[in-house]
């Protein structure tokens, strides 16, 4: 585990406070647990990103191709609003 937790250092500190050698140890022992089962490695958020990335892509490509579409549909409104126009001003 590559946490910063003393267990041993946190162990003395109860006994100090009035605990004993067994509760401190196994107060301890499930604080550690605790942590280790909270911790986010670096493998992890990498997987996490390369996921994000994968859909970002996927996402901004669909967005791409729906503003195109549109785009396209408002050009041939246009060229035909301005037949229609044209065609009644002369």
């Amino acid at each position: 585990m590559a946490n910063n937790f003393n267990m041993v250092a946190f162990m003395d500190s109860l006994v100090e406070g009035g605990f004993t050698e067994r509760q401190a140890k196994s107060l301890a022992t499930a604080l550690y647990h605790l942590i280790d089962s909270h911790l986010v490695t670096k493998d992890y958020l990498d997987a996490r990103l390369a996921e994000f990335r994968i859909d970002f892509k996927l996402e901004m490509a669909t967005m791409k191709s729906e503003l195109i579409q549109w785009m396209c549909g408002v050009v041939i409104v246009q060229t035909g609003m301005t037949a229609v126009l044209f065609k009644l001003l002369h």
